[in-house]
C-alpha cells in the first residue's frame, strides 16, 4: 500500500535567498521530522521536486503586495508505503504534520510557514489543549526484532521473567493496546531487575521506550514530556518506583487504568492527551509499593514478576562471563563462591567484586584473609579471634 500527501510551505522575505539556504532550511525540517520508528512504520517525509513548478523542491514569487518583495513557497511530501498492505495510521500522519509546522516555524529552520496539506488550508489544533482531539495522537511502532533473545543473553536464569514481560507486550500488541497488563518486577536489588527494563528498551528501541527515574520525576516535569511529544512512546520504564513522592506518581494512576490519558487544568490551558503506554517498573520494597496511593498504584499493576537472589550455579554461569571480560582464571570462581555461600553473600555485584578484585589471591587463600580483617561481619567459626 502506498499513498503520498503533499505539503506547502511559506516565508516572505525582503531579500532573495540563496539556494543552498534554502536547501539547509529543507534538510534541517525533514530531519527533525523523519524517526527511525516512522521509517519502519512505513512513513518518510522528503523533498517534493515532482511539484507543479520546477523541480528544485522551491519556487520564488515577486510582489507579494504586503510589503515583502519575495514569497518563497518550499514543497514537501509526506510519504507512506508497505508492502504488507497494512492501512496507514492517520495519527501518525497528523503527529508527522504537526511536527514540520512546529520545525518550520524555528529560527535555525528559517521561520518558514506550514500553508497547506493537500490543498487545504494548514490550522495547528489550539495549542492550549495539548491536544484535545485523539486525531492528532501518535504512537511509535513496536516490532519485536527476529534477534530478540539476543538482547538477553548476557543474563543467566531470568528466562520466565523475561517471557513474561514478552508475553505482556504481545497481548497489548493483539488488542491494539486495549490490553496493557503492567509488568511490577519484584525484588531485592542485584537481580536483574533493571538489567532486563534496560534489554527490553535496546531490543525495542529508543524512541519506542521512555524511561522515568521515580526518585527524580516530578508530576509536572512528566506531564510536560508526555504532553509535549508529538510522537508517543508505546513503553514506559519507571526505576525504583515505590521511592518516589506519592504526588509525584499521581500522574500514573490515570496514564495506567483503562482512561489512558492525563488530564490537568492550569490558568493557561487545558492538558488532555490519551497515553495508551505499556508500563514496566522496577520494585525493591514491595511492602512499600503496596502503600503508595493507598494501594492504587500497585493495583495498575496486574502483572508482579518476582525475581530472587541467583543460585550458586547461576552465580558461576555470571563469575565466567565477567572473568572472560578481563581475560582472567576461571580458578578465580570456585574459592570466590565458597567465601560467598560463608558469608551469605547473594548480591551478584557483591560477588562480581569479590572475584575479580581477588583474582590469584582467592586462590593462595590470601584475599580472604584480607576480606576477614576488613569485614564488619564475619561469623565466629572462620575468625582467628572468634
Amino acid at each position: 500500500m502506498e499513498e503520498t500527501h503533499h505539503l506547502v510551505l511559506t516565508k516572505l522575505a525582503e531579500r532573495s535567498l540563496q539556494e543552498k539556504v534554502i536547501g539547509r532550511n529543507r534538510d534541517g525540517i525533514i530531519n527533525r521530522v523523519n524517526t527511525r520508528s516512522l521509517t519502519v512504520a512505513g512513513w518518510v517525509c522528503e523533498a517534493d521536486f515532482q511539484a507543479e513548478w520546477d523541480t528544485k523542491g522551491w519556487k520564488k514569487r515577486y510582489g507579494n503586495g504586503d510589503g515583502s518583495n519575495y514569497k518563497y513557497e518550499m514543497y514537501l511530501r509526506i510519504v507512506y508505503s508497505r508492502r504488507d498492505n497494512k492501512a496507514p495510521d492517520m495519527n501518525t500522519f497528523h503527529a508527522m504534520c504537526r511536527s514540520v509546522f512546529t520545525g518550520a516555524a524555528q529560527p535555525q529552520a528559517g521561520s518558514w510557514t506550514l500553508a497547506t496539506v493537500d490543498g487545504v488550508e494548514y490550522v495547528l489544533p489550539d495549542e492550549n489543549a495539548i491536544p484535545l482531539s485523539n486525531d492528532f495522537i501518535g504512537y511509535s511502532e513496536i516490532n519485536i526484532p527476529d534477534n530478540f533473545a539476543s538482547y538477553f543473553d548476557h543474563l543467566y536464569g531470568l528466562d520466565p521473567q523475561v517471557e513474561r514481560i514478552k508475553m505482556a507486550l504481545e497481548a497489548g500488541l493483539l488488542s491494539a493496546w486495549n490490553h496493557r497488563f503492567h509488568c511490577a518486577l519484584i525484588g531485592p536489588p542485584g537481580c536483574g531487575k533493571s538489567d532486563i527494563a534496560g534489554s527490553f528498551k535496546a531490543a525495542l528501541g529508543e524512541e519506542a521506550v521512555l524511561e522515568f527515574d521515580a526518585t527524580a520525576t516530578t508530576a509536572a516535569g512528566a506531564i510536560k514530556e508526555l504532553a509535549e511529544r508529538e510522537i508517543l512512546p508505546r513503553v514506559l520504564v519507571v526505576e525504583e518506583i515505590e521511592k518516589s513522592d506519592e504526588k509525584a506518581l499521581s500522574f500514573l494512576l490515570a496514564v495506567l487504568d483503562l482512561r489512558a490519558e492525563i488530564r490537568k487544568t492550569t490558568a493557561r490551558a487545558t492538558i488532555q492527551r490519551d497515553t495508551k503506554l505499556f508500563a514496566i517498573a522496577t520494585v525493591n520494597n514491595h511492602e512499600l509499593f503496596g502503600k503508595l496511593n493507598a494501594g492504587a498504584l500497585s493495583s495498575r499493576f496486574s502483572n508482579k514478576i518476582w525475581f530472587k537472589r541467583p543460585s550458586r550455579e547461576t552465580l558461576e554461569l555470571i563469575l565466567q562471563r565477567e572473568v572472560q571480560k578481563v581475560s582472567g582464571d576461571f580458578a578465580w570462581i570456585s574459592p570466590a563462591l565458597d567465601w560467598c555461600d560463608e558469608m551469605c553473600i547473594t548480591d551478584p555485584r557483591e560477588v562480581i567484586t569479590i572475584c575479580l578484585c581477588g583474582r590469584d589471591k582467592l586462590i593462595t587463600g590470601d584475599y580472604q584473609e584480607m576480606l576477614r580483617q576488613t569485614s564488619e561481619f564475619v561469623p565466629e567459626e572462620i575468625t582467628e579471634w572468634g
